[in-house]
């Protein structure tokens, strides 16, 4: 009997030649460029690129429609250069898509000026976060309706795959945007160019569409439910309801506090921006904080950009309107729905409290959150080189503080603490609510106790054999006979179950009649503070600088000169005060209308606030520099006008040391002569912008014409008044009637010896004297002198046989004032 032969040993293959790995991986990345030009890839190539297309092309025109408003209403050009051409040609348009892709410009240009040639490099960073999210999520939605859910085998296929996709669109929209390119001339001396970032549009489009692609190709398995996978997915809902939520936020803000002289096509620039305004909130509300950092030769051109960027730290204590109650709601509801929104997807364990799934989350949160800091900062780097200095340097940025990550860490870690015990207490007083909240099918099997999360577990294809306890045994199947000629494997070991999630019942009665009682009056609480702090808000919005200057301007504005006072002491001399009065602005006849008051710049002390003004329709510009003050309170907040509107005037008079100015009363000084006398009157004052009536005041004997003052406060020469005097007929007849009674006297006994008459008439051996004729008219000298016209005089000496003599002379004199009343006095006599 033959005995069998025994079976012969199997030969293991040989090992493949060192050079048959790497020639497979080339023939692999040769099948896929071969692949790629099937329709089902192509398709997906084209509807991909046709995305990113779209985008780029809504968020150009978010940036052109505002530009091109702005260019209709204002002047479009900046220094040398005049933009505004370019605005409507298909280049400018091919470089706001580079902009929007690329997430940013880069200007150079080069030319004389003042006979020294210069050249200049400016790289502009403007990230829309906005426009990378709209990428990735239509991207994403676009790979997995297209591959029908299936996924690639490997993820070495997966990232293939995606690499060359990703590869090719960022190529294509590479050479695109090289045509945005536009050169722009000054005359013969100066020209710039301005291009989008290409190195930002190729590295923004292979990063995102490759990320994304590769996550929707990529095994199942790869994707699992382990703690940090899990963590992952966390992370990125909570980023998406920070910005999602407060991108919308701050558009409603940024729409209701528009200007309404800015263009409503305007708030199309915020579209662009919406993704890092969201960013910006969300660190805001978590108590972080925004600031700019300047280095270089930038620091001398910070003043020109207040406009644009802070020149401080922004915090969200600072911010008024409102603004900041806005903001500290909704982080408060935020983290509530975050947190039952991602509890109801952790598996309900038996354990009230799962401390091994709490870290992942806030950690990385923070690796996100430094990313997502880094790419929304604004950022400007140049160089400026010019023959006689050498180069000058420099950049600016604005965005979220270092700090402001840790704080967002801290809230995503407060988030995730409260999703282990919150929902809990949510379902046992309001199951309705964590429903709504959470999604029905999550909060569905959060209550089975069944993990959202986990990856569905193939079933058996034969019955698990019976057991007597309620443990479930999985078995493996028996291993094949060796001659069976099937490879071996071996099965996985059997994983312990978890232990079973205790069933969940809604709390008594009374509990919830407790927890009512206790969310009301918690309830209570929040609505007290919350309306204190509206409260609060909404008197500082009406205390923010340039609202104190229009609460100062229109008070002057209707007169109420005292009022304004308070804002801020005039700080003059009371004798210089006599114009700042409501009786003197309420005699004025064009007081001055406020117009527009803007804020210019601020920091945490200090704000410079223009304003501007109309009196009799001729504007006029301020500017106020105003500090803050303590806290009224502990809660309001004060500003301190360093200077008042008020300007120094001068008014003058040639007789009258008492002037008019609307009904109000104003004494002058006298200015002395050389010979002692006062030859006119003036007084330096204080008045505010306006027009103002000034008189001297009305006498029978004097007459003057009403002046005006114009006081607008943006001239550089002291505004002034000056009232000339002139006589009326009255003071004629007064004088004519003095020099006639005084002719009259000259002829009577003992009064004929005043040193004024006539030397022929100052004798007392005279038979007879007698006037003959009197002045009839007289000649005044301003207001203080006089001379009539002849007086003929009879007289004959006594004991003398000659016939009677006649003389003619002329008569003169001074006039004196006390006040309005006039004295006439005749000096003297001659007959010149």
């Amino acid at each position: 009997m033959d005995t069998p032969n025994p079976p012969r040993p199997e030969v293991p293959p040989l090992p493949a030649p060192s050079g048959a790995s790497s020639n497979q991986q080339i023939n692999k990345i040769i099948d896929s460029v071969k692949d790629m030009k099937n329709p089902a890839s192509l398709k997906v190539l084209g509807f991909q690129g046709a995305a990113i297309a779209v985008i780029g092309v809504i968020m150009a025109l978010c940036y052109l429609l505002p530009l091109n408003a702005l260019s209709e209403s204002t002047s479009s050009s900046l220094g040398y250069f005049d933009f505004s051409s370019q605005l409507h040609s298909f280049e400018s348009f091919i470089l706001l898509v580079g902009v929007a892709l690329g997430c940013g410009l880069h200007v150079a240009g080069s030319g004389m000026d003042g006979g020294e040639y210069g050249e200049i490099s400016m790289s502009l960073s403007i990230v829309s976060i906005t426009t990378m999210l709209a990428i990735a999520a239509v991207n994403y939605f676009i790979v997995r309706r297209l591959s029908h859910g299936k996924r690639e085998k490997t993820w070495k296929r997966a990232a293939l795959i995606s690499g060359l996709n990703a590869l090719a669109l960022a190529l294509v929209f590479l050479l695109i945007t090289l045509f945005g390119k536009i050169d722009v001339l000054s005359g013969d001396s100066m020209s710039l160019t301005i291009a989008p970032r290409a190195s930002g549009v190729f590295f923004t489009i292979l990063l995102l569409v490759f990320c994304t692609q590769f996550f929707a190709l990529t095994p199942r398995r790869m994707n699992g439910s382990s703690p940090w996978a899990i963590g992952l997915r966390e992370s990125i809902t909570v980023l998406v309801l920070v910005v999602v939520l407060f991108a919308a936020i701050g558009l409603l803000l940024g729409i209701i506090g528009m200007d309404e002289d800015i263009p409503a096509s305007v708030a199309l620039i915020l579209q662009p921006m919406l993704g890092t305004l969201g960013l910006y909130l969300g660190a805001l509300g978590f108590f972080g904080s925004l600031a700019p950092n300047v280095s270089g030769a930038a620091s001398f051109a910070t003043g020109d950009l207040d406009d644009f960027v802070p020149n401080s730290v922004v915090r969200i204590t600072e911010m008024n309107d409102g603004r900041a109650a806005w903001i500290f709601a909704a982080t408060a509801v935020m983290i509530i729905f975050s947190a039952l929104f991602l509890g109801v997807r952790r598996a309900r364990t038996a354990a009230s409290f799962n401390s091994s799934r709490v870290w992942q989350l806030p950690l990385i949160s923070l690796a996100l959150w430094m990313v997502l800091s880094w790419l929304s900062n604004y950022s400007v780097k140049g160089e400026v080189t010019v023959e006689s200095i050498r180069a000058m340097r420099g950049s600016l940025s604005f965005g979220i503080t270092w700090y402001s990550v840790i704080f967002l860490a801290l809230g995503a870690a407060l988030i995730s603490v409260l999703a282990e015990v919150l929902p809990l207490q949510v379902y046992r007083f309001a199951p309705g609510l964590l429903s709504v909240i959470g999604g029905r099918q999550a909060t569905t099997r959060w209550i089975s106790g069944t993990d959202a999360t986990a990856d569905p577990q193939p079933e058996t294809t034969q019955p698990a054999a019976p057991s007597t306890d309620d443990t479930i045994v999985m078995q493996a199947p028996a291993a094949p006979s060796a001659s069976s000629g099937e490879p071996t494997t071996v099965a996985p070991a059997a994983t312990p179950p978890a232990e079973p999630a205790p069933l969940l019942a809604p709390a008594s009665a009374a509990s919830k009649k407790r927890a009512k009682a206790l969310g009301f009056s918690l309830l209570g609480a929040a609505v007290i503070v919350g309306l204190g702090f509206g409260a609060v808000a909404y008197l500082n919005s009406q205390r923010k600088p340039e609202a104190e200057v229009k609460k100062y301007l229109t008070l002057l504005e209707e007169g109420q000169v005292t009022e304004a006072s308070k804002f801020v002491n005039p700080g003059v001399d009371n004798n210089a005060r006599a114009l700042l009065t409501d009786e003197a602005l309420a005699n004025d006849s064009q007081r001055l209308v406020v117009e527009n008051v803007q804020l210019q710049s601020k920091d945490d002390n200090f704000a410079i606030v223009s304003a501007s003004y109309s009196i009799n329709g001729e504007r006029h510009n301020h500017t106020f520099s105003v500090d803050r003050g303590e806290k009224e309170y502990g809660l309001l907040d004060t500003w301190v006008f360093n200077d008042p509107l008020i300007v120094p005037v001068k008014l003058t008079s040639d007789t009258s040391p008492t002037l008019m100015v609307g009904k109000t009363s104003v004494e002058l000084s006298p200015e002395v002569s050389y010979f002692g006398e006062p030859s006119s009157f003036s007084g330096s004052f204080y008045a505010y912008p306006g027009i103002y009536q000034v008189s001297a005041p009305k006498t029978d004997y004097l007459s003057s014409e009403v002046q005006e003052l114009r006081v607008n406060g943006t001239s550089d020469e002291m505004p002034s008044a000056s009232i000339e005097t002139a006589t009326t007929q009255a003071l004629n007849d007064l004088v004519l009637k003095e020099v006639q009674n005084f002719s009259s006297a000259c002829v009577k006994v003992s009064t004929n010896l005043n040193e004024a008459c006539p030397t022929e008439l100052q004798s007392t051996d005279l038979a007879s004297f007698s006037v003959k004729s009197h002045a009839d008219s007289v000649e005044l000298d301003g207001l203080t002198s006089f001379k009539s016209s002849k007086a003929t005089f009879k007289y004959k000496h006594t004991g003398s046989d000659s016939d009677t003599q006649e003389t003619s002379q002329y008569l003169s004199g001074s006039i004196t004032w006390e006040g309005d009343k006039p004295t006439v006095q005749v000096t003297d006599s001659s007959w010149w």
